[in-house]
């Protein structure tokens, strides 16, 4: 097994879990319980494609992604903020939806059942960043990388400083764990709501432009495969630290990029390897317990 390989798909099969996990820690770090993750990134691979396939730029598929995704937020800001409809019913409720929508538009845009595929979907280059790529051990995280993988792993530091070291970072918390003081001295909680996720939208639509035209340059239906609720799942055991999702994000890739070496070796079932990175998340449940909120 090439331990160089393996790192470079580890860290390319962890970034969209590690975006969507760092958008949901900003909501849940304000209270908002933000459960569209997954259909946010789902929504983002399909725009990815059909933009990118259309206008023939990549640029042009990873835009069409994000606001694709930051129209999604709107609109689950418009019923549980405006509606006063539940937050966890209206996730639930929204990720069937989007599910149900690609299946529709790609059998009507592409009329392709399954996934579409085409030569003329243009792909996110990779990058090699020239001078830390050659630094002894670490240079191989800077090696045949999009840079939305990079963004990926900036965007763990500057959710640290953003939440806890910053006024906004203050408004962030002090609006999920009290809303009522906070309110009364004049924080706006709605507004540092929506903030919040609109942040966690243009991560999501990132993520999904990264599962689509960042891997394969294509669209298949529910390719998404969960991830979104491995990124919830990242975010509630790490206790809200920046630093604790992007160790679960990883495992997750690095369990993911091993199942595949083993498919590929045709040692184990197909059905059991793709199992493999998602057992290795549910075993977070046993290796950290998630403790109660102090307010």
């Amino acid at each position: 097994m090439n331990i160089s390989l393996l790192i470079r798909a580890a860290m390319r099969y962890s970034a969209p879990v590690l975006l969507a996990a760092v958008g949901a820690l900003f909501c849940d770090c304000a209270g908002v319980t933000f459960i569209i993750l997954e259909a946010q990134m789902l929504l983002g691979c399909f725009f990815a494609v059909i933009a990118g396939y259309y206008f023939q730029s990549w640029a042009a598929g990873v835009l069409c992604a994000v606001l694709a995704s930051i129209l999604l937020g709107w609109f689950f800001i418009w019923i549980t903020m405006k509606m006063k409809a539940i937050e966890l019913v209206v996730g639930f409720a929204i990720n069937f939806l989007v599910d149900g929508l690609t299946i529709y538009l790609l059998r009507m845009v592409f009329h392709q059942t399954g996934s579409f595929v085409s030569p003329e979907i243009p792909a996110i280059p990779r990058i090699t960043v020239p001078v830390l790529s050659r630094i002894p051990l670490v240079g191989i995280l800077f090696d045949q990388q999009t840079w939305i993988v990079y963004f990926a792993f900036f965007s763990v530091v500057a959710a640290s400083v953003l939440i806890y070291h910053t006024a906004f970072g203050l408004h962030i918390l002090s609006s999920g764990a009290n809303p009522e003081a906070a309110q009364a001295v004049g924080i706006r909680i709605g507004k540092t709501r929506i903030q919040c996720i609109m942040i966690a939208s243009v991560l999501c639509g990132l993520a999904g432009s990264q599962l689509s035209i960042g891997f394969l340059s294509m669209f298949s239906e529910g390719m998404t495969v969960g991830k979104g609720f491995i990124a919830l799942g990242a975010l509630m055991f790490s206790n809200r630290k920046p630093a604790l999702v992007l160790f679960i994000t990883l495992l997750f890739g690095f369990a993911e990029a091993i199942g595949n070496q083993v498919q590929l070796g045709g040692t184990l079932a197909s059905e059991l390897v793709l199992m493999i990175p998602y057992v290795a998340v549910l075993a977070c449940v046993f290796v950290r317990k998630p403790v109660p909120e102090q307010i």
